[in-house]
């Protein structure tokens, strides 16, 4: 009997268990906050549902608090793992930047509950200071991965950009952000439009780049970059001859 199938046979370890029931805990307390929001979620209906008591879930908690920063991690990790992937793909700049936009809202769309968890934990944070600055921390954290991708992927391609990875990195956050909130509010709202203002942005740093070779540097001489994010340079999708390079503009 070969080592895999002694493991099979004697079920599965004590930690595959703690991470089983942490995903089942996770997976119920998704669908209690969008039914009740965060204030009305109840740890023993998030618990029962589950299939656990109350003790499991202390076993893997030690708050509400806790267990809503634990499904932020979940998401944000595979956010960026995300990015990660799209910006190893090639092709023209535009049509690189809509496809990872309708990638973003594939990805959204594969959990929908996750925008209105989102938002809940943002109403949340605006009523509880301490858990404010816990939920800053991480999408500050996020913007600085974001930033730091950005910083690898154009040091690759030899781009001399035109803006900060840090002012980029946010401004792609807060766009997917704000679409993200008015598909909520707006279900109809046309999710080809979230590409079509991705293409844009990119546009814009396009010309923007192109004017800077052009040398006319305009009035982003000496802009700092965004509190929080430690890109350490700048970004832009075009080379100074004008010639267009990979790129790809994505939120978290």
């Amino acid at each position: 009997m070969n080592a895999a199938r002694a493991r099979r046979e004697a079920g599965p370890t004590r930690a595959e268990r703690q991470a089983s029931t942490r995903a089942a805990l996770l997976r119920s307390a998704s669908h209690e906050i969008c039914e009740h929001g965060l204030d009305g979620a109840s740890i023993d209906h998030i618990a029962t549902e589950a299939g656990y008591t109350k003790g499991a879930f202390y076993a893997n908690f030690t708050s509400k608090e806790d267990l809503f920063l634990a499904m932020l991690d979940e998401k944000f990790g595979a956010e960026m793992a995300r990015l990660e992937a799209a910006l190893a793909g090639s092709g023209e700049a535009v049509d690189v930047a809509r496809t990872a936009a309708d990638d973003l809202l594939s990805y959204i769309d594969r959990d929908p509950d996750w925008p209105r968890l989102y938002q809940e934990f943002a109403v949340h944070a605006a009523r509880n200071d301490a858990f404010r600055v816990q939920f800053a921390a991480r999408q500050r954290a996020v913007r600085e991965r974001m930033a730091e991708l950005f910083a690898r992927w154009t040091a690759a391609l030899g781009i001399e950009p035109i803006l900060p990875h840090a002012d980029v990195a946010a401004m792609s956050f807060v766009m997917a952000d704000g679409f993200l909130l008015d598909r909520i509010i707006d279900p109809e709202l046309d999710d080809g439009l979230y590409a079509t203002m991705c293409e844009v942005f990119l546009r814009g740093l396009m010309a923007m780049t192109e004017e800077r070779a052009q040398g006319d540097c305009g009035s982003l001489a000496g802009r700092r970059p965004v509190a929080g994010a430690e890109g350490g340079g700048t970004i832009g999708p075009m080379s100074p001859s004008g010639a267009s390079s990979r790129s790809t503009i994505t939120g978290a």
